[in-house]
């Protein structure tokens, strides 16, 4: 008997603690709006451009609770509402009754392993065990859109329109899109691939990647490298900690970090004035051999070199070095405040 009712036991608690997926769905559609505006107070965030003139949205949840009556209950006090108000479309997505106060939830989940969603002092119930919450968005192509989460991801991909992007902790994704770019996170990296128009975006600590962008970029982190591959269009950087890597740019490039190495390879003959500055590290600029630059490099703690031809000094490895390079043009200003300084000839 007693064995019985142990596999009883474990049986029940295999069906109450299995994994539990369930996806809520909502439209509208799209008359005279050409813009969305989604407010998430968590989960992540995919919009793509859909098919069709309506905006569709998809809340897809995944747990592991303690019982299906339990997930349940979660579904029956979220609410989506997708409304069109003239020209916006607005999203909203909340919990109606399932906060706490933070320390409440504290002392009821003392050993959960999981990132609850909390905020405004309170946690959300379910995120003791809710383990996804992703909203899938489709809307027309030529939109645009502003959308922010508490906490999550966001993924933007070949919208052809003005994106706005905020998340409180998560990654932001970029992917093809034709119009300006506006992000920022308070936690996490950046990737941009293919965009097309003009690019800012911040976060306050991770990673930021660019690649084939045609625009300018103004891109900044509070601690994380930064990696810039095909630009065509002015390029402002800067990390408060780590090395810069700003390969095939075409416009020009302005610089800084407060502690890492940086390497530029500028493509084409600079229009404008360009500064590379580091705390504490060496600097690497690639120039095209017929580039005119007015040089302006200096170090604090190494040695300046190039293998452009320069009027004689005396000495072709110095700390300080300037001169016009190919009859000059553009200022081009390297400092550091402790590593070498190269500028190359390539071509």
């Amino acid at each position: 008997m007693l064995r019985f009712l142990a596999a009883a036991l474990v049986c029940a608690t295999s069906l109450y603690g299995s994994e539990t997926e369930e996806t809520v769905r909502k439209s509208a559609p799209v008359s005279a709006a050409t813009h969305l505006r989604l407010n998430a107070e968590f989960g992540e965030i995919n919009l793509q451009p859909g098919t069709s003139r309506s905006v569709d949205v998809e809340v897809h949840f995944r747990g592991d609770p303690a019982s299906r009556r339990e997930f349940d209950r979660m579904l029956h006090d979220f609410s989506l509402k997708v409304e069109q108000q003239g020209s916006e479309v607005s999203v909203n997505a909340t919990f109606i009754h399932g906060w706490e106060p933070l320390l409440s939830f504290i002392f009821d989940n003392p050993f959960s392993s999981r990132h609850p969603i909390c905020h405004n002092w309170r946690c959300l119930v379910y995120s003791s065990w809710l383990e996804e919450t992703e909203f899938r968005i489709t809307v027309p192509q030529q939109f645009d859109a502003n959308v922010t989460t508490s906490g999550g991801s966001i993924f933007v991909g070949r919208l052809k329109g003005e994106v706005i992007a905020r998340t409180s902790g998560g990654w932001l994704r970029f992917d093809r899109t034709e119009g300006p770019v506006n992000g920022s996170t308070s936690g996490g990296g950046i990737t941009l691939t293919g965009t097309r128009g003009r690019v800012v975006i911040h976060t306050s600590g991770g990673p930021i990647r660019i690649s084939d962008a045609d625009g300018d970029v103004d891109a900044s982190t509070s601690g994380g490298p930064i990696a810039v591959d095909g630009v065509s269009g002015r390029v402002k950087v800067h990390t408060s900690g780590g090395s810069i890597d700003a390969r095939d740019i075409t416009g020009a490039i302005d610089a800084s970090t407060s502690g890492g190495w940086v390497t530029a390879t500028l493509r084409a003959q600079p229009q404008q004035e360009c500064r590379i500055y580091t705390a504490g590290g060496s600097i690497s600029v690639s120039l095209s051999k017929d580039a005119h630059v007015n040089l302006d490099a200096s170090t604090s703690g190494g040695i300046v070199s190039t293998d452009f031809p320069v009027p004689y000094t005396g000495d072709r490895h110095q700390t300080e070095l300037r001169a016009p390079l190919n009859g000059g043009g553009p200022l081009l200003y390297l400092h550091t405040s402790g590593g070498w300084i190269n500028v190359r000839r390539t071509g």
